[in-house]
């Protein structure tokens, strides 16, 4: 288990470095040899050091598991030469929605995947429990999904301050910002940010509660991204970093799931609107600075929430023989 261990200290490392990246780049320009992208590559390295043992002699994974990560190391290491590049040609980038950006968050994915995959057939005489770390693993994941979102939840708060003239971004950043909304915003459409959380948390809810046959573990994987988010924002607040909104109401879909014990279009409906109308509420009155929502969104919030757990209850590849299903 202290090789699977040290698999959780390594993305738990890059998710060090890469939410303090998202905040350091509202602040100051790019920069290659940044400490954030030290931390990120730290991480990446005690994961390359753990998959090289893999390759070296086959102990803990089987080999599916490990060429996945390989893929997922390989497609990293290319996309590093084309962020480079695409900043050279482009200059400052303010989003995190860019190309190359999302080689990254595809490549840690296949990571995160390989690994936890591996994971899951090194202990699969163990049922899935939420204490085991099927939860650190879960919820890695749904941080790779959620890291695009941090552009608005990092520029909601952002441009509050920009336009309350108590911005903290370096001179360099605010000579280049002309257009401070679209760019702090790095341009994406509003209605991006709630329609993009449903799916994707969607998504993996109910993919894990179809292979796991576990309600607690999507739940308890939203709730410590939440608690690690409030303790990083609590980290960049006292060094005087920017900050982002931390998206509470998304654990209201897992919860959803874990309420109605059923991956039904119901309890998605539930999830998906009980989320976006928690999240405009907050909005409203005020009580935090959240990214900018209408009303309106609501409505495909709530037909991608029921439409999900239907969809993924025709993939047959998740589908386990009866026999199986009562054995568990």
């Amino acid at each position: 288990m202290k090789y699977y261990r040290l698999w959780v200290i390594a993305f738990l490392l890059k998710f060090i470095g890469s939410a303090w990246d998202a905040s350091y780049h509202f602040k100051y320009l790019f920069e290659e040899y940044s400490i954030p992208h030290i931390v990120n590559f730290i991480g990446f390295a005690l994961g390359g050091w753990l998959l090289f043992k893999e390759w070296r002699k086959s102990c803990y994974m089987d080999k599916f598991s490990r060429n996945v990560i390989t893929i997922g190391y390989a497609l990293f290491l290319i996309g590093i030469p084309l962020d480079f590049t695409y900043h050279i040609a482009y200059g400052i980038d303010l989003t995190t929605w860019s190309p190359t950006h999302f080689i990254y968050y595809i490549a840690t994915d296949i990571m995160i995947f390989g690994a936890w995959r591996g994971y899951y057939r090194y202990t699969r005489d163990i049922k899935p429990v939420w204490k085991s770390m099927h939860t650190w693993f879960a919820m890695f994941l749904l941080e790779c999904f959620m890291f695009p979102n941090m552009q608005q939840e990092n520029g909601a708060i952002s441009y509050s301050q920009y336009i309350h003239g108590k911005s903290i971004a370096s001179q360099e950043i605010l000579e280049l910002i002309s257009d401070p909304k679209s760019q702090i915003f790095g341009g994406i459409p509003e209605w991006v940010y709630p329609i993009y959380s449903v799916l994707m948390i969607g998504l993996l809810t109910v993919v894990m509660i179809k292979i796991f046959r576990e309600y607690t573990i999507p739940v308890m994987a939203a709730g410590l991204y939440i608690l690690i988010r409030f303790i990083f924002k609590g980290a960049f607040f006292a060094v005087n970093y920017p900050t982002s909104y931390v998206p509470i109401t998304l654990l209201l879909i897992p919860l959803s799931y874990f309420l109605f014990k059923k991956t039904s279009w119901a309890a998605g409906l539930a999830g998906g609107l009980s989320y976006f109308l928690l999240l405009y509420a907050i909005q409203q009155t005020e009580l935090l600075v959240t990214p900018p929502l209408v009303l309106w969104e609501c409505i495909p919030a709530a037909i991608i929430g029921a439409v999900i757990p239907i969809v993924v209850s025709r993939l047959k590849f998740l589908q386990q023989p009866k026999q199986q299903e009562q054995m568990i």
